[in-house]
This record gives structure tokens, C-alpha cells and sequence, in this order.
């Protein structure tokens, strides 16, 4: 099936091509002198997500209607690849707010639209997504945490982890099955009462993709005030395909962390060939130089189409969208390791202080690896779903 063709809207361009300019910006003059330290002290300060929100990154997304500028995925892309530039924490922790924007668009109530859309828009609300489980990774049928249903909200018990923005996000979508039923509902989750004894947070140490937020959750009787059913009771038991429904636009994002990092590298492979003096040249007069420039390059480009292919098809909600969309997160995140790799040897041990950038990206590279779905249990899926395809027309 092909998609139809569409036609870009005007108004959304020109806020596309402002919005770019003032993330351009604030990455040069705010970010990149400042995120070693940022990246050292574990912190992603609360003035550079402000200067999002008034940017209006985070609810980029939300139509005119509720508020927001309607952007496309294809619109945020070289948004996220810019912030990206900056540091891959950036990209990261717009992107579950923007995956929280596409649940209320195709699955939830008017009212709760009406709710929250004009707050993402302002900036004044950011949301979590919440999947996994200690217990529950790619495989969503070990799920445990349970919801029942009680006066104005919901009671809730179990474990989530790995949740960006953890502990200060106002909102977060988490999968739960309801009481009785077969199958997990997605919630809507607000951080009324986090924490408490009764809604306990860990904010969790990491390697790499520090600044963000990742928090593990405890739920012991909580009572959630205003907590629902996203789209309604009518809706329980659709969680598990509303949630995975929009990962298409979390993998292109966690793609677009990928490309910021070849950039970086190709940008630092770069430098090095030009900068550093050997015999009565440079580097970059060597061929094996010359080579590995090209080779990143060449990567750089083929992992740019891919991940715009992928998003005009997210927007499309054509139907191999979510293959595409696996595609590129996966070529463009092992990419990202390779890159990295590649211009770390050509700067050899000035890739290795702890301040140089290379060092920084060498921790960083691994986490779109893992983001969003690891990338074997995607390829997984996908190689599965090539059999089914093939068993399919042999018994047509």
C-alpha cells in the first residue's frame, strides 16, 4: 500500500524552520559549553528544560486546536538531530512527551484531550511512558503491576523501571492490567502523591545517557487520584497495541540521537585529519584517513535517508511504518557505536580523557542500542515477522 502524498502545510514549515533555528541556538550558546559539566554531575538542569518548553519543543506536536504547532515527525527530525548535536539526553527527554502527545491524539477521550493537550503545549506538562517491568522487558506478557478501579482514580500495585523522567515529569502513561482482565490497559498517570511510602521512586545510576531521569517504581496500595483508562473503560485491555502503536515515532527519535552522534564523530574525525601534524602534514593527507572519512560519510548519508524515509512513513501511518521505523533505529544505532569507534582510533588517546567529547559519545552511542527496544529482540520481531509473510503466500 502506498501512502498518499502530503501536502506540507505552510504555517507548519515556517514553525518547523523557526523552531530549528532557536534549538540551533540554544545548543551552541547553552549546551556545548556547558555539558561536560552537565554530564559529570549527572544533572540536566531545570533551565534547559524551560527554554524547551518556551521553545515549544515538548508539545511540538499538539495541534493548532488544543494550543501547538501541529508538527509532523518529519518536522522533528532535524530537531531531535540538532539537539542531539548537544547531547543525546536532550532528544531523549522531549521524546516520551511526544510519545504521550500521540496516545491522546489517536486513543484518548475529548476530555481528556481537552485535559492535557494545552498544557504539553505550554510547556507546563511533560509525560513519562512507562513499559517495562524488572521481570518484563520485550516481553510483555510477564507483566505485573495491576490496577483496580476505586472513588475517583485508581488503586495500583507493582513494579515499573527504566521511566525517563522518573521523578519530576508531571504525567505518565504506564501500562497495568485492570482487575480481572486478560489484558493490560494503558493508564494515565498523574504524579499525584510521588513519592510516598505508597509510590516509591529510584532514580537509577547509568553509564551513559546521563541527565535524564531513568527511575525504577514501587506501587504498594497506591491510590492514584484521577488516574483512568486512557480512551476510557471502553478501551481496557488495548493498552499493549495503543502504546506500541506510537513506538514508531520513539524509534525514529531514538534514531535521530544516532545520527546526532555520527554527525559529532564524523565532525571530530574531521578535526583530527586537519589539526593533527604528522611528518610535514596532517592526518588527513594519509589515506587511511581519507578512507575512514569517506566511510563515515557514506554511513552518515545512508542512515540520513533511512530515518527520513521512516518518518514520512510514521506520518503517513503507512503500513510498513513500523518496520521503517525499526529499521533506522537499529542501522542507525549500531552505526552510531561504529562511528564512534572509527574516530576514536584516528584521535587515539585524545579520545580518551574524560572531558573529550569522543569519550562522551563512546557512553553514549550504546544507549540508542537499547532505547525503545533492544535491537536484537526488534530484529527479532521482524525476522519473525518475514516467516509469517512467507508462510502466508505459501498457503495462498
Amino acid at each position: 500500500m502506498t501512502p498518499a502524498t502530503l501536502s506540507p502545510d505552510p504555517t507548519a514549515c515556517e514553525a518547523a524552520t523557526a523552531m530549528r533555528t532557536a534549538v540551533e541556538t540554544f545548543v551552541a550558546s547553552e549546551v556545548l559549553p556547558q555539558v561536560t559539566d552537565w554530564d559529570a554531575a549527572d544533572i540536566l538542569p531545570e533551565s534547559a528544560l524551560a527554554r524547551l518548553g518556551e521553545i515549544g519543543v515538548p508539545g511540538a506536536l499538539v495541534p493548532a486546536d488544543y494550543g501547538g504547532l501541529g508538527l509532523s515527525v518529519s518536522d522533528l527530525v532535524p530537531i531531535w538531530r540538532t539537539l542531539a548535536h548537544g547531547w543525546i539526553s536532550l532528544t531523549g527527554a522531549v521524546n516520551t512527551t511526544h510519545l504521550g502527545t500521540a496516545l491522546l491524539l489517536r486513543y484518548g477521550t475529548q476530555a481528556q484531550r481537552e485535559e492535557w493537550l494545552p498544557r504539553i503545549a505550554s510547556g507546563e506538562v511533560w509525560s513519562s511512558f512507562s513499559i517495562t517491568e524488572p521481570g518484563a522487558g520485550s516481553d510483555l506478557k510477564r507483566l505485573s503491576t495491576r490496577v483496580e478501579a476505586v472513588d475517583g482514580g485508581l488503586l495500583v500495585n507493582g513494579e515499573k523501571r527504566w521511566i525517563a523522567g522518573g521523578l519530576s515529569f508531571p504525567l505518565a502513561f504506564m501500562l497495568a492490567t485492570g482487575a480481572g482482565a486478560a489484558r493490560p490497559s494503558c493508564v494515565l498517570l498523574p504524579a499525584v502523591g510521588r513519592p510516598s511510602p505508597s509510590w516509591s521512586v529510584e532514580l537509577l545510576d547509568k553509564l551513559g545517557y546521563r541527565g535524564v531521569e531513568s527511575a525504577a517504581w514501587r506501587f504498594q496500595d497506591h491510590y492514584a487520584p484521577g488516574a483512568e483508562i486512557l480512551g476510557g473503560i471502553t478501551h481496557a485491555g488495548s493498552g499493549v497495541r495503543q502504546m506500541i502503536d506510537v513506538l514508531g515515532i520513539g524509534r525514529v527519535n531514538v534514531a535521530c540521537r544516532a545520527l546526532g552522534i555520527i554527525d559529532r564523530a564524523l565532525a571530530a574525525a574531521v578535526a583530527e585529519s586537519t589539526g593533527r601534524t604528522i611528518g610535514q602534514g596532517v592526518l588527513g593527507d594519509h589515506t587511511h584517513a581519507q578512507m575512514r572519512l569517506g566511510e563515515l560519510r557514506a554511513r552518515q548519508l545512508t542512515v540520513e535517508a533511512l530515518v527520513c524515509s521512516a518518518a514520512s512513513a510514521v506520518d503517513a501511518r503507512a503500513e510498513n511504518a513500523g518496520d521503517l521505523a525499526t529499521a533506522a533505529k537499529v542501522f542507525a544505532s549500531d552505526s552510531a557505536v561504529w562511528a564512534v569507534d572509527v574516530a576514536s582510533r584516528l584521535a587515539a588517546s585524545r579520545s580518551y580523557t574524560a572531558e573529550a567529547e569522543l569519550a562522551r559519545l563512546r557512553r553514549d552511542a550504546p544507549q540508542t542500542q537499547i532505547g525503545e527496544g533492544a535491537n536484537d529482540a526488534l530484529l527479532l520481531a521482524v525476522g519473525r515477522g518475514v516467516l509469517r509473510t512467507q508462510r502466508g503466500a505459501r498457503g495462498r
